[in-house]
């Protein structure tokens, strides 16, 4: 697949076309395909390189494929690490490639937000889900590949009566590399650059990466375009303006992207106070487990396990899969205990516990245009991800674990399991060390209004005609599972109510 990048777009650019989409991620890569499928000429721009530039090295994938370096760090109640992907396929170039259907319970919430408006409803979303399955090949990961790490949780959590299994994920070619947070180098994970985004160049959608779109046109109180500034891969140095013109303009740059960029255009008084607002990001800590026999965590299909407990039900925990290099960093110790964890290493289980949250936090931008995240966790949550910590200790030894490590600050390795509940419950969220998210969300929430959302339930925004988001800020509330499969389908869906409002 032919895809522009910073080589082919030198120099100043100016494009037409009916539909243009920032960013190509899940979100942009299905209404891409919706919109180019129904006819529209659609021109998709993408911050990230054009090309993948895998290499199976942490460094490397946080300098190419993660928003800002990789170093987006949300302030507040504490510090949490937040990932969000960048390049031709966005978030799914760089993510565990996890399928999860968000449940009914949640979809049934959104309809009193959206003023009866029924078409994310359960029905409504099911055969839209059952439709992507296909070009994403969605499967539940095979035993012969799951690996150690992700056999111990089942194993533990069925010991306990729990339930728990192998994980549905869009990789109809895995080979259990464990690499899929750095992209994929078998082939074997269907991120949106191999399916949807191809799907729509068949019917004449043009991609261009290397592409930071900085500016929205507005002509006639209308959104009529956009302006990115092109960069050269390797050195960021700007070689070129892109301009593009269009009937509609639709922003799927994520839920730091898309509200950063609403908010450094200078749009945020237009599209409302909601703007960056309610942020959600399914915080979580890792917790590990000591084995007699080698488990090698990087190895086996990555995050391919999880178990639930019916007395936890905002709580999510699946297996941690983590390179040599970067669990050494989660282990957080330095020179002989360093030494240590590299003997321990292949011995090491792991398993993230995330919770569905109730607190919030805010998108800024600063004046450099780099994100000002901030988060505060809700008292529940708290209670939540030390309920399921615990929990999760049960699990480990129960599948094998000897000894337990909760990356807390001053605790260490124990084989006594009321040890490990002591220090989660005396810790404050302060200590943890290994607070994590990956599943930035609800920034620019769909809802009736502009004092409660910043779109309406068919996604344009209620401040600016001609302006539409599509992408994980768009949830009304915490998802509870991983977005990437709900983002498809909703913009799947929001793409057809375009189509059909351009027909009518």
């Amino acid at each position: 697949m032919t895809v522009y990048g910073w080589e082919d777009a030198k120099g100043d650019r100016n494009l037409e076309c009916d539909v243009v989409i920032v960013g190509t991620g899940p979100g942009g890569a299905a209404m891409a395909r919706v919109l180019a499928e129904g006819g529209k000429r659609v021109i998709l721009l993408e911050e990230g390189p054009h090309q993948s530039r895998f290499q199976k090295n942490q460094a490397n994938t946080m300098r190419y494929h993660m928003q800002e370096g990789g170093a987006m760090v949300a302030f507040g109640s504490a510090a949490v690490g937040v990932a969000a992907g960048r390049g031709v396929g966005g978030g799914s170039l760089v993510n565990s490639a996890i399928c999860w259907r968000t449940k009914d319970h949640v979809l049934e919430s959104w309809e009193a937000v959206l003023g009866g408006d029924k078409r994310f409803a359960p029905d409504a979303m099911l055969p839209v889900y059952a439709e992507l399955e296909v070009p994403l090949g969605i499967i539940q990961t095979k035993e012969a590949i799951a690996g150690e790490n992700n056999k111990l949780i089942v194993r533990g959590a069925r010991a306990l009566g729990l339930n728990a299994d192998l994980l549905w994920r869009n990789t109809p070619g895995c080979v259990g590399c464990g690499a899929c947070n750095y992209g994929c180098p078998s082939g074997g994970k269907a991120s949106v650059d191999k399916n949807l985004i191809p799907m729509a160049r068949a019917h004449g959608a043009i991609v261009q990466g290397d592409t930071k779109v900085e500016r929205i046109l507005i002509e006639n109180g209308r959104a009529r375009g956009v302006v990115g500034v092109v960069r050269e891969t390797e050195s960021g140095r700007a070689v070129g303006s892109t301009t593009v013109r269009a009937e509609k303009v639709i922003l799927c740059a994520g839920a730091v992207g898309t509200p950063r960029l609403i908010q450094y255009a200078g749009l945020g008084d237009t599209l409302g106070d909601r703007v960056g607002k309610g942020l959600h990001l399914h915080p979580g800590n890792g917790i590990f487990g000591l084995c007699d026999t080698e488990v090698r965590m990087w190895t086996g299909a990555t995050q391919g396990a999880y178990f639930s407990d019916p007395n936890l039900p905002n709580v999510l925990p699946h297996t941690l899969t983590l390179p040599p290099a970067a669990l050494l960093m989660a282990l957080g110790n330095t020179g002989e205990a360093a030494k240590r964890d590299i003997a321990l290493a292949p011995f090491i289980a792991g398993c993230l516990v995330m919770v569905s949250d109730k607190g919030s936090g805010t998108v800024g931008v600063t004046k450099e245009g780099r994100a000002d995240l901030k988060y505060w966790f809700a008292d529940e949550d708290i209670v939540n991800i030390k309920a399921g910590l615990k929990r999760t200790c049960e699990v480990l030894m129960a599948g094998g674990c000897k000894k337990l490590l909760v990356p807390i600050t001053g605790a260490g390795w124990t084989e006594n399991i009321n040890d490990a509940f002591a220090a989660i419950e005396g810790a404050a969220i302060t200590d943890y060390k290994g607070l994590y998210a990956a599943h930035p969300m609800a920034t620019c929430r769909m809802g009736t209004d502009i004092s409660n959302s910043v779109i309406g339930p068919n996604g344009e925004a209620h401040g600016l005609k001609g302006l539409y988001i599509a992408d994980s800020s768009i949830f009304p509330t915490s998802l509870g599972v991983n977005p990437q499969y709900t983002t498809m389908a909703m913009s799947t869906i929001l793409g057809r109510g375009i189509l059909a409002d351009w027909a009518a």
